[in-house]
């Protein structure tokens, strides 16, 4: 997963964003209006200043004079009337007529109690895009983007941080299978949705552990009711023998069918015993390991070649050796039950960092793309020979897997053959 497909990203940049526009905007808005307002109230005192210069000539009797008015336009700043409010008189005759739009009007008594209208053209508010820039790399926009960021900030981390903890007790009941994990604590007593989320995962979670129990209660107790009757049934199948005086093919064939269901009880047996297993570690030296099971690959599967690479030759790793063999010897198993004969098996080993990973490599015909998914589910069987096996090898490899906190993966070789990878955390003994 890329950073900006985080969920904290994502609440950080968007809430950061918006805040910063939003208030920046506002503060611009604000800056403006009162800018205008202080602009308007200069431009009318400014009005009235030069209002009144005009006014006061006009009352002394100078504005009857030519000089006088051209004296008054050479001084005036704005365009302007002025109107004696009593005689509607216009004291000042503008070349030019005011222009169309909303005007400034005033009223302004003189000295004598007499009362003047003036009126002049509203000045002009126009948008300066250059002015938003400015004002986008001032201090006031650096301070609203620092606070927007403190905001947001709090915001990704009050949500993101209980859902994180949700994922964690989630992996923990899948990748560890801790079927008793639960969010307990400020998270569950949390009274809004999140809160809510968690209760709902605390039943899901024991809903989860109560079948998952179940399931491998009943595993254990039908291969255990299931051991008595097939021991009698072999007591009783070579006492018939025995009647019979020799061998009889319908005798053999029964032989067949319970060799057959106690291998299928054997696997149950071991599928249910996994979830029992100590995790207690101890040096185990690879070497021996892989010898002892390749000598037993070649006893039982002479047709086939089996070799087995350890880097470094002494490896030695801190780990549960019987899950480890169980790991192994499945996985050696499988590649053998599916492989051609004369076909060549490799194991290989080696520690990096602090993982061991360990790989069985076949040239055989390898598995459907569609069946790599769920190739490790119980009683899953792959498209050739289906007939050999019950589907329980690969699942409790993976369940040993998983009890020593690794992780297995099967893919089909682009050269030809079929890898299962096995990742195994394990420290150097």
């Amino acid at each position: 997963m890329r950073w900006y497909q985080h969920l904290f990203w994502k609440i950080f940049i968007s809430t950061w964003l918006f805040s910063s526009i939003t208030m920046g905007l506002l503060i611009y808005g604000l800056m403006t209006v009162n800018e205008r307002r202080h602009g308007r109230d200069l431009y009318e005192e400014r009005l009235l200043s030069q209002a009144q210069t005009l006014i006061e000539r006009y009352e002394s009797g100078d504005s009857s004079s030519r000089s006088s008015r051209n004296e008054g336009h050479r001084r005036q700043r704005f365009p302007l009337q002025i109107l004696d409010v009593e005689t509607g008189q216009r004291l000042i005759e503008l070349r030019r007529p005011l222009p169309e739009g909303p005007k400034v009007r005033l009223v302004y008594e003189s000295d004598a109690g007499r009362q003047y209208q003036i009126l002049a053209p509203m000045p002009d508010d126009q948008f300066h895009l250059q002015r938003l820039l400015q004002f986008g790399a001032s201090l006031q926009m650096i301070m609203v983007a620092v606070v927007a960021a403190l905001v947001a900030l709090l915001t990704s981390f009050l949500v993101v941080r209980p859902v994180n903890q949700l994922r964690q007790h989630a992996r923990a009941l899948h990748d560890q299978q801790n079927l008793s994990t639960r969010a307990e604590g400020h998270l569950s007593s949390r009274r809004d949705e999140i809160g809510e989320l968690a209760r709902e995962f605390n039943l899901m979670a024991a809903f989860v552990e109560k079948t998952l129990t179940g399931q491998q209660r009943l595993l254990q107790d039908v291969s255990h009711e299931l051991r008595a009757p097939l021991a009698r049934l072999q007591v009783a199948a070579g006492l018939v023998e025995q009647q019979l005086g020799g061998s009889h093919r319908s005798i053999d064939q029964i032989n067949r069918e319970c060799e057959q269901l106690n291998h299928l009880i054997e696997e149950l047996l071991s599928l249910s015993r996994l979830e029992q297993e100590s995790g207690q570690v101890e040096p185990c030296h690879l070497m021996p390991i892989l010898e002892s099971l390749v000598a037993d690959a070649q006893l039982t599967h002479p047709e086939h070649e089996v070799l087995f690479s350890i880097d470094p030759p002494g490896l030695s790793c801190s780990l549960n050796e019987a899950l480890l063999r169980r790991a192994l010897g499945n996985a050696l198993g499988n590649a053998l039950k599916h492989t051609p004969v004369g076909s060549l098996v490799e194991i290989l080993a080696r520690h990096d960092g602090n993982h061991l990973l360990l790989s069985v490599v076949d040239n055989g015909p390898g598995v459907d793309k569609s069946l790599l998914k769920t190739l490790f589910n119980p009683f899953v069987r792959g498209q050739h020979n289906p007939s050999d096996g019950y589907g329980l090898g690969l699942s409790i490899l993976q369940r040993a897997v998983q009890h020593m906190g690794g992780s297995v993966n099967a893919t089909n070789r682009s050269e030809g053959g079929f890898e299962l990878a096995m990742k195994i955390p394990a420290r150097l003994a």
